[in-house]
């Protein structure tokens, strides 16, 4: 409860308060504990382990991607490669909060894995298992949809992916990678067989279980590979192998705006600075036990203190924010930790509607 004793602090506040300025961020989904970490996409410093909370519709995310309408959607596998109702592409709003379910096995969607926003659409795949599942729908495919999850369709089932993965907007199509044949494969929007991108075993080095894809300022593309000669695997736009460095880690792989590449899987995020050969560990979250997935960036609005995403900072909001005062959480307007007089600072001076 609001005590009298914080007074010269709330005063404090509202004379320092100020609107928060545009955030980019990269977003981790935590397989281990199904919430999404955040981390500055400049550096990789920790924002929050608890960006967007478990609300007990999460069972294992491995990818996110925010739409133009700064939304977030969530690929999420479930709990095994089985199809089930925890498979589902779901919508949340900015501030975290669920929104709608998009798509699911009803649809025909099943272990939805990478997921990303290109040519005016979002992309995912969408992964079989010949173990769990039988049908017509037994395949893996890239599917496609509309913002608001309208025009569902799958769009490729190419007979080269073997076991599809993940994938990453690329010269007006998709590199997929498969991890049966732990080849990362070009995949044309008109479906079209071609030639592997990288094929297992190019260049005498023996990668396997290929992850995220991603590209640097200068073209070159790199992947993380979970397993074999496991690393951060770097080739040249035309799917010529350059070099290979071994990390601790094998799932996501995004470039930071320093210059570094920001590395997660397992229990670590990690950057690694390609001139040095040097790798910093930022986060080794061994208890509670982590596994970091795929990264992705996203663009946080100036308005924090519209906690419920309304649009405006109203009553709402700052009941919100009372209701949860020295808590954590919901209400840690400038992300210290503790909801208090500063966060109350910050809502009455930016009040009204966001800009």
């Amino acid at each position: 409860m609001l005590q009298a004793h914080t007074a010269h602090a709330l005063v404090a506040a509202l004379l320092i308060a100020a609107p928060a300025a545009a955030e980019n961020l990269l977003l981790i989904p935590d397989s281990s504990k199904d919430k999404i970490w955040a981390f500055s996409a400049y550096d990789g410093a920790l924002v929050s382990n608890n960006y967007i909370p478990n609300d007990g519709r999460m069972k294992q995310v491995i990818q996110v991607a925010q739409t133009p309408q700064g939304t977030i959607l969530m690929a999420d596998v479930g709990n095994d490669q089985s199809c089930s109702a925890d498979d589902a592409v779901r919508e949340y709003s900015r501030c975290g909060q669920y929104i709608r379910t998009l798509a699911g096995p009803a649809d025909g969607v099943c272990n939805p894995e990478g997921i990303c926003i290109a040519y005016g659409k979002v992309w995912f795949i969408r992964l079989f298992d010949a173990t769990f599942e039988t049908g017509t729908n037994g395949r893996n495919a890239i599917w496609s949809m509309n913002y608001d999850g309208t025009g569902l369709q799958e769009v490729c089932a190419s007979s080269t992916f073997g076991k599809t993965w993940s994938l990453f907007p690329y010269n007006g199509g998709f590199l997929v990678s498969d991890i049966q044949d732990s080849n990362l494969e070009f995949a044309p929007l008109n479906c079209a067989p071609s030639a592997p991108f990288y094929a297992f075993g190019q260049g005498g080095v023996s990668m396997q279980s290929p992850q995220q894809i991603t590209k640097l300022a200068d073209g070159t593309v790199v992947a993380q590979f979970f397993s074999g000669n496991a690393g951060l695997a770097f080739f040249s736009p035309t799917g010529e192998l350059q070099g290979v460095y071994s990390t601790p880690t094998g799932r996501g792989v995004y470039p930071l705006g320093n210059g570094e590449i920001l590395l997660s899987g397992g229990t670590q995020v990690q950057a690694y600075n390609i001139l040095t050969g040097q790798l910093r560990t930022i986060v080794n979250q061994v208890s509670p036990l982590a596994s970091f997935r795929w990264i992705a960036p996203v663009s946080v609005t100036p308005c924090p203190s519209d906690l419920d995403c309304s649009g405006t900072v109203d009553g709402a909001d700052l009941g919100g924010l009372l209701g949860n005062w020295n808590g954590t959480g919901s209400g840690d307007i400038n992300g210290d930790g503790v909801v208090n007089g500063s966060d109350l600072g910050v809502m009455l001076g930016s009040w009204g509607a966001c800009g």
